[in-house]
């Protein structure tokens, strides 16, 4: 019997940080947005259990990422993705295949514009 694919997606997670490659960007925090997608080696056990205690709590990712990240300083958003990345890595153990975009708009005379960056297992 094949087991089935699962993944979670957490999307658009916004965080303020102090992140720019010239000082002045770095002089107060700008929001930044963040999409993870994680993959598992087998299905949580909530798929059967319909219990919340037998998941992946996002809420504490999303709680940890905050926590380590707010007081950094990032010039770069392929480092920042990068930390990110490593940081869920470390939480998650290596049964589950982790992406991270990062996007950032950044401070241009083109207001709408936006730039993403993607580190990951997949």
């Amino acid at each position: 019997m094949t087991i089935p694919k699962t993944w979670l997606t957490l999307q658009q997670l916004e965080l303020e940080l102090f992140v720019g490659h010239y000082a002045a960007e770095r002089e107060t925090k700008q929001k930044i947005w963040v999409d993870i997608e994680l993959i598992f080696a087998s299905p949580p056990l909530a798929c059967t259990t319909d219990q919340l205690e037998n998941t992946f709590c996002y809420q504490a990712l999303t709680k940890q990422l905050q926590d380590k990240l707010t007081s950094d300083v990032f010039h770069l958003i392929e480092y920042l993705a990068f930390r990110i990345y490593d940081l869920i890595k470390n939480l998650c153990g290596p049964n589950v295949s982790v992406s991270v975009e990062v996007t950032k708009k950044p401070q241009l005379s083109l207001p709408n514009a936006g730039t993403r960056f993607k580190y990951g297992d997949h």
